[in-house]
């Protein structure tokens, strides 16, 4: 059986899953939706990077695509900045009919108890009507610090601490708006970033504390933050541009479930 995808945003990660889309026996890509003007009319192959085009021609217009009647919509527009209209779209795709798979919003990964029922009611009511399913996953927040870490506790005898990590070098992450004006790197270390602002955290890596806890049968106590930060030693060049000697370069941070 072959199923009949459109991809929604060409962006880092959106640009991986056309190739992916491609490369999968069982999935016909049907369409792809992009943000940028200029990106509208082009090829799908050539949006990807690929050698060859597909035959799929990018598009902005919403309710052409919508009425193609895909079997899934890959969703991986950035939504970091603009969750709201991130959850918009997300609605209208699920009533339209067509199942959903997610980069974003990240507490959609595992909403119960991180975001208000405001924000995740009209997507649980949006897929009813729709009579479709919505999966939101990633690598972290999603299957490094969920799938994984429970799987390695069911060969344990006994748990005293789960504890998930990542280490990451965000020099080469060419992406200015999340290096910068969220995460808060090349900035004074007096001013606090967006992903730092109180509950920013647990709203984006509490999911996955919670659905840890839920799978293990642990009631938890609380949710904490933690975080400290790093001035650079030299002004020094990064994919998305310059830090300055003394502005914010390192950060640390936890989300602890207690």
């Amino acid at each position: 059986m072959t199923y009949r995808v459109v991809q929604w945003s060409t962006g880092n990660v959106g640009r991986n899953a056309l190739i992916g889309i491609d490369a999968h026996p069982e999935l016909e890509l049907a369409g792809v939706w992009v943000s940028n003007p200029a990106k509208a009319g082009k090829d799908a192959g050539d949006l990807a990077g690929l050698d060859r085009p597909l035959g799929v021609t990018a598009t902005g217009d919403t309710e052409e695509l919508l009425a193609l009647r895909p079997d899934c919509v890959v969703y991986t527009a950035m939504a970091d900045v603009r969750i709201f209209e991130a959850l918009d779209d997300l609605c209208r795709i699920l009533r339209s009919g067509a199942n959903v798979v997610s980069s974003s919003p990240v507490f959609l990964q595992f909403p119960d108890g991180v975001a208000p029922p405001e924000m995740t009611g009209p997507v649980r009511e949006a897929a009813a009507e729709g009579n479709a399913s919505i999966f939101v996953n990633g690598i972290d927040p999603g299957f490094a610090n969920d799938v994984l870490p429970l799987a390695l506790t069911g060969i344990s005898e006994r748990v005293d601490e789960v504890r998930c990590l990542e280490i990451l070098n965000y020099a080469t992450y060419d992406q200015g708006t999340v290096l910068f004006d969220i995460m808060g790197f090349g900035r004074s270390l007096d001013d606090t970033p967006m992903l730092l602002q109180p509950g920013v955290l647990t709203m984006a890596w509490g999911s996955v504390v919670r659905q840890i806890a839920a799978a293990l049968d642990v009631q938890l106590d609380e949710i904490g933050e933690w975080h400290t930060r790093l001035p650079a030693p030299e002004t020094f060049e990064v994919s998305s541009g310059t830090i300055e000697k003394g502005t914010a370069a390192a950060l640390r941070f936890e989300v602890r479930g207690l």
